[in-house]
């Protein structure tokens, strides 16, 4: 799905009045009309894409390659990704002009929805949205507010006005996708209270599920499941940094997304994940998940001995080193 930007000339006017559309009448394709139709670039929009992603990507290679982007440094990447974004954006914006299909100026707007939301450019994705309604401008906004999160790039007032558009859809979870988003919690976890498990569930030990078990422990709450391939890279890690710290104070509760039970006990005997499991086999409706509003995993939140959110940012090595600093 994708931007609808017109000439670069009314950048200017779109940052003082962000949600107002660029045309004359928004566009508005139902997710039963997408059923029925093959949703694929083609011509100049497939052109468009695949010249620009690939400018781009060489343009960012070469950056980090000769040092202006540090990859490890999201605020650099940010910076430098976002200017070069812009570009793409005003481009597109100009050829989006002549596209005729619907269903194309949909694929062209999302991919430029996608991509400046990465890229920090939180104005410029709220003038794309606003050329859209119905379905697909619900769908827009979810899939810019989940990258910006993703970024850690704030979230404007005119952003939270579309989160809040969400609260009134027909779709239960378009709801519960938005106010996790706006709930001050998910925005900045970090010195928040660790919200309390849902009542009456145990784990596969048959203890109960609750976060006075591990009250005055470091806490991992680590929500993943055996088919999830980034899921399973961090297992090695934590593994080993479990053993390391165990004695020191460190627990790890891990919340299974799984769906097959003996698949789930196979894999957590194999490797000697020696830690306190939630499973209930329901996948994607598993019952603890929606009280975080989890949408993807591997997601992670190191808790202190009060039950307080240290940090989220987990992966690649990073709960060792949280851990070295806390656990001494």
């Amino acid at each position: 799905m994708k931007l609808r930007f017109i000439a670069f000339m009314l950048m200017a006017a779109l940052l003082f009045c962000p949600t107002g559309p660029l045309w004359a009448q928004q566009d508005d394709i139902s997710q039963e009309q997408l059923k029925e139709t093959e949703v694929k670039p083609e011509g100049p929009v497939l052109e468009f894409l695949e010249k620009e992603n690939t400018a781009l990507s060489e343009k960012i290679q070469e950056k980090i390659g000769n040092g202006t982007i540090d990859p490890n440094n999201q605020a650099s990447m940010l910076k430098e990704l976002g200017a070069e974004a812009k570009g793409v954006l005003t481009r597109s914006a100009e050829m989006r002009k002549t596209i005729k299909e619907p269903v194309q100026r949909l694929i062209l707007d999302m991919e430029m929805v996608t991509l400046g939301s990465q890229s920090g450019l939180v104005p410029e994705v709220i003038a794309i949205i606003a050329n859209w309604k119905g379905d697909m401008r619900e769908a827009m906004i979810i899939t810019a507010a989940q990258r910006l999160q993703m970024m850690k790039v704030p979230m404007s007032e005119e952003f939270d006005a579309l989160l809040k558009e969400l609260q009134s859809s027909k779709d239960p979870q378009i709801v519960q996708v938005a106010e996790r988003m706006l709930n001050p919690f998910f925005r900045s976890p970090e010195g928040k209270a660790f919200p309390a498990f849902p009542a009456g569930k145990k784990t596969i030990d048959d203890k109960d599920l609750n976060l006075e078990r591990f009250k005055g422990k470091v806490l991992l709450v680590d929500f993943w499941a055996t088919w999830c391939p980034p899921c399973r890279a961090e297992v090695a890690p934590l593994v080993s940094v479990y053993n390391k710290y165990k004695d020191k104070g460190f627990e790890i509760i891990g919340i299974s997304f799984d769906k097959d039970r003996a698949e789930f006990d196979k894999f957590v005997k194999e490797n000697k994940m020696d830690w306190a499991h939630y499973y209930d086999g329901k996948y994607w409706d598993n019952e603890v998940g929606p009280t975080y509003g989890i949408q993807s995993i591997p997601t992670m939140y190191l808790l202190d001995g009060e039950g307080k959110v240290i940090t989220t940012d987990l992966r690649d090595g990073k709960l060792e080193k949280e851990l070295a600093k806390i656990l001494k």
